[in-house]
């Protein structure tokens, strides 16, 4: 029996990656008559972070971060928004797949495909995180302790990204590069778009640390010099801790007896959980502050401490293939792929356009948003776009006027996703705020999404689609189309 194996290939760029130098491309090698299960392959990319601390003297410290996309630091996003055109082609049979602008149409998607459970099931491999339960988000992939005495370190993120993503034959289960040859997949990516950012820095302690009461600790006792301190708030669940070992914190400290300690910086040496008492207790390499006699420290608090610099850097591309131990005898590859067209409403609140769509296309999906620099096809206040309707050559797909979560609007969504081939798993229709507390992380500063899809039927020429638009506000400006086709290659 011929067992799968694993394949990782370089791209054939060397890093490292950039805003302009953001071109990745892979030869996925035939070896004369090799097939792959694609379902889980994926793009690998190798990042690496820089930081330095502000003040060396107090220690070195480790930090904690977010990923940001355009500058929106509530934004929630897949790791798939870091492609934006992808093209995969084959040495024998010419052009598989070409989609434009495909981040829009997977965030467009992946809100209604996907439970919040699932979702929050894939924040292992995901670069934007959203707050946990306990309020707390830690950087992806770093090995932060929340106990003991080893330091906490940075370790390179691996930013994994399924084919099946951004790319339709990533569900393909057979893909027959012995029929196909050698087949050449080119990614070009959006890193301009990707920033870093602190968390836990100067300032947060309402904000960053989950509880507020959480920088909070106990009195000491008389006489002592402070090298440890311990929370007065107990901590029912290790996970919501906001502490590390190695995390650099800023303490004050109010004396009885002795001179009050602000702003003292100490980097956190170790890290012991009582169990009994739900209570962390924090240890310094030294003393914070020193007793005097019978002299002791109340009002004690800690905030972060805010970085010298962060910054990261993409340095390596890799894909990773299963090649399969078998080949499965294939006569022809049928599969989904996507056409894409742009345009620009201009503003305009009352919208109405025709497009010419293809005889194979049976699913339309129409994404707006305000500007090339949108992610989300956002809704803002829910008033931004009011309705919409669709018509192909020249007869009404529905009887009236889809207005905005209205029955008619729930039922042409399930009808785009149904005949898509996907589930629908979630109708909330609203982006999960990335720096809210995890109760209000869909009301805060809410990004309501709208979702205009509709079924066309297949003809034996081309279709004409006319979109009507009415809504107010900014109005329609960047539009996407998504056309759905079926491609049918002989091998």
């Amino acid at each position: 029996m011929s067992m799968n194996k694993i394949v990782k290939l370089q791209s054939e760029q060397s890093g490292t990656f950039t805003a302009t130098k953001n071109l990745i491309d892979f030869t996925i090698p035939s070896y004369g008559s090799t097939q792959y299960d694609m379902r889980n392959a994926y793009v690998n990319l190798v990042a690496r972070t820089t930081i330095t601390d502000a003040s060396g003297a107090t220690g070195a410290g480790i930090y904690n971060f977010d990923f940001i996309w355009n500058a929106l630091p509530n934004l929630t996003f897949d790791n798939n928004a870091l492609i934006k055109n992808v093209r995969l082609t084959s040495s024998r049979v010419g052009g598989l797949e070409d989609i434009r602008n495909q981040h829009y149409l997977r965030a467009a998607v992946s809100p209604y495909k996907m439970s919040e459970d699932d979702w929050r099931g894939k924040e292992y491999v995901r670069l934007s995180q959203a707050a946990s339960q306990g309020n707390i988000r830690l950087a992806p992939n770093q090995d932060f302790r929340p106990t003991g005495s080893v330091k906490s370190r940075y370790r390179d993120i691996n930013i994994q990204i399924p084919l099946k993503d951004f790319l339709e034959l990533g569900n393909a289960d057979t893909f027959p590069c012995d029929k196909l040859g050698d087949c050449r997949l080119h990614l070009e990516c959006n890193f301009d778009r990707l920033t870093i950012a602190q968390r836990q820095g100067n300032g947060t302690r309402t904000s960053d640390f989950g509880n507020e009461k959480y920088t909070e600790f106990a009195d000491t006792a008389a006489g002592a010099n402070v090298t440890e301190l311990t929370m007065k708030e107990p901590l029912k669940d290790i996970k919501a801790s906001p502490y590390w070992v190695g995390q650099k914190l800023a303490f004050d400290l109010s004396g009885n007896g002795a001179p009050s300690v602000s702003g003292k910086e100490a980097v956190v040496d170790s890290i012991t959980y009582d169990e009994q008492t739900q209570k962390l207790t924090l240890g310094f390499a030294a003393s914070i502050a020193d007793a005097s006699g019978n002299s002791t420290f109340s009002s004690i608090t800690c905030d972060g401490v805010t970085a010298g610099s962060l910054d990261f850097s993409i340095t390596e591309a890799q894909l990773i293939l299963e090649q399969k131990g078998k080949n499965e005898p294939m006569n022809e590859l049928q599969y989904k792929t996507y056409t894409n067209e742009a345009d620009v409403g201009a503003g305009l609140t009352s919208f109405t356009r025709q497009y010419q769509v293809e005889p194979n296309c049976f699913n339309l999906l129409c994404v707006v948003g305000t500007d090339d620099t949108d992610l989300l096809p956002e809704n803002a206040g829910k008033t931004r776009f009011t309705s919409y309707r669709i018509r192909s050559d020249n007869k009404d797909l529905t009887n009236r006027r889809v207005d905005y979560q209205k029955p008619l609007y729930y039922d042409r969504t399930g009808m785009w996703m149904l005949n898509e081939g996907l589930p629908l798993k979630n109708l909330i229709e609203t982006n999960i705020n990335a720096t809210a507390g995890y109760n209000s992380r869909y009301t805060t500063n809410p990004r309501p999404l709208i979702f205009i899809g509709t079924n066309l039927p297949m003809t034996p020429t081309n279709k004409l689609v006319q979109i009507s638009i009415e809504g107010g506000g900014d109005g329609v400006k960047q539009i996407n189309l998504y056309k759905s086709v079926v491609k049918n290659i002989k091998l």
